[in-house]
């Protein structure tokens, strides 16, 4: 195996090109077989902008292919049970199923094709299923997303991730992307197709909610739909961030769980075609450049982070509400990001400090910004919206006369969002936008559209582990994992995490 790293060419240039430059670099034989490893844009002088190439001959050994374990010798007397069908279950319930294991999955949405019709409903009429909707179903909150599989952890199992989402459908060049992304349209037939694989060692159930589940000794109870309970020596709690009903009744049932950071803002949108000009300069709109993108972050005096998440280039603003009489936003592109707006969460480090290090505030701090959010218009899910100038100067009365048309996926109202947020969210914000145009600049821009809240960043809570077993304190046969369990963010370290909770399971026990 040959890497040859740093290959750098115009943007005219071909993955062809790199290769053969690649041939060229190390002697290889015009006829050596190779591939790109990985490809990025170096858009840090805009004036000569370049692609940047790794180039790959023979085949990487490191790159897991498939997940292994140390099998453990203890033969299973019940099955493993995987609550929820996200990211992280998913994933863990996959290596389950292809080690031998015979997972139960038990997801409380619907499958994917009733998920669609009910968001589709939600987005147009304002409609909303409580129990299948853009948090909840098939794939997790994911699914309505960018479909980003970027991520911040440095893992052997984010490539097996990565082959996985490919083997399954997704896009070849995710395995070379520096940014990868599969989009919401392609991440929705992959998801059914990994189910599919589930299914053929293991059993999927859908809109079965676990309503109950009680710690025993050698084994967990737990109740789905409030009927009928089970047993299982392995139950992974990979529910999602916003389970908010069964991380209460664990909280009352004396499970050790702890509030976490996060953080709190709004969506921003600007037009892409604007977006492009900041980025790439002359070069926007050039036919082998992908739509804009930017992650921009500041650290105020009182070292309180302001920072863009989950950037949707071409995407649209969606209502991301799981409960009735709140609102929630979000952002999700499709594959092809070809919607005239790009869009981002303005996000605000939050800390338990904040709520005064209580559980029940850590819920209750955003469920607040929610609900007050929903009461200024007391309607179907209208959003309350604001241009930048606006929410800088605490005023209203520009929205109409904006370039930029609001993208969500409902109704809107103008607002001011100053009177949405707490002072220290606003000040941080505004900072932090004014400090964002020092790095990209012409950001601040004053008919840009702010709508509001964007609170579920990540997880508000933490359910302890034990230690390196990933076993939730006080109970060895509980795995509490990804995102909602407050070991993840985002799609690739939430799949990451399921998939050490499944080889930890498979340790200890032998396959079926």
């Amino acid at each position: 195996m040959d890497i040859v790293e740093n290959i750098i060419l115009d943007i005219d240039c071909g993955e062809g090109d790199a290769i053969e430059e690649a041939r060229k670099k190390i002697g290889k034989t015009p006829g050596s077989l190779g591939r790109i490893y990985k490809k990025s844009i170096d858009a840090r002088h805009k004036e000569n902008i370049k692609f940047v190439y790794s180039v790959i001959f023979g085949e990487d050994t490191k790159e897991p292919k498939t997940i292994r374990a140390a099998y453990g010798k203890k033969p299973q007397t019940t099955r493993p049970a995987v609550i929820g069908c996200g990211p992280a279950g998913m994933f863990c319930a996959l290596v389950l199923a292809e080690n031998g294991y015979n997972p139960a999955v038990f997801e409380m949405g619907g499958d994917m094709d009733s998920r669609i019709k009910k968001v589709g409903r939600l987005f147009s009429e304002g409609v909303l299923d409580e129990k299948t909707n853009v948090c909840f179903g098939e794939g997790g909150s994911g699914t309505f997303s960018d479909g980003k599989l970027t991520t911040r952890i440095n893992d052997g199992y984010c490539r097996f991730v990565l082959d996985t989402f490919a083997r399954f459908g997704a896009p070849g060049d995710i395995l070379y992307q520096a940014k990868p992304h599969v989009g919401t349209d392609k991440i929705r037939s992959v998801t059914k197709k990994i189910r599919e694989e589930i299914s053929k060692n293991g059993d999927v159930y859908f809109n079965a909610e676990i309503t109950d589940i009680e710690k025993g000794s050698g084994h967990v109870k737990f109740t789905v739909n409030g009927g009928e309970t089970l047993e299982t020596s392995g139950l992974f709690l990979a529910a999602g961030q916003h389970s908010f009903d069964l991380y209460e009744s664990l909280i009352k049932k004396g499970f050790s769980i702890a509030p976490k950071p996060y953080s709190v803002g709004l969506r921003i949108e600007h037009k892409q075609n604007y977006i492009d000009e900041l980025v790439y300069g002359r070069y926007a709109g050039h036919k082998n450049l992908p739509p804009g993108e930017y992650a921009l972050s500041h650290k105020t005096p009182s070292a309180r982070g302001v920072y863009t998440f989950c950037m949707c280039p071409g995407g649209v603003v969606v209502n991301s509400a799981a409960k009735n009489g709140e609102i929630v936003t979000n952002g999700m592109s499709y594959f092809s990001r070809s919607k005239e707006n790009a869009n981002a969460a303005v996000a605000v480090s939050v800390t338990p400090e904040d709520y005064k290090e209580n559980v029940w505030d850590a819920f209750n701090f955003r469920k607040t910004i929610e609900k007050s959010a929903f009461e200024i218009k007391n309607e179907a899910f209208a959003a309350p919206v604001q241009t930048l100038g606006d929410y800088i100067k605490n005023k209203t009365g520009n929205l109409r006369k904006s370039s930029v048309l609001p993208s969500y996926t409902g109704k809107i109202t103008e607002y001011d969002l100053n009177r949405l947020f707490p002072e220290f969210i606003n000040k941080t914000i505004k900072d932090g936008i004014t400090q964002f145009d020092k790095a990209l600049k012409g950001y601040f821009r004053e008919d840009a559209v702010l709508t509001a809240p964007e609170t579920r960043t990540s997880s508000a809570v933490r359910i302890l582990r034990d230690g390196a077993g990933l076993n939730c304190v006080g109970c060895e046969y509980i795995y509490p994992c990804g995102e909602g369990a407050g070991y993840a963010g985002g799609i690739m370290s939430s799949a990451v995490d399921g998939i050490k909770c499944a080889v930890k399971y498979m340790e200890k026990w032998k396959s079926v």
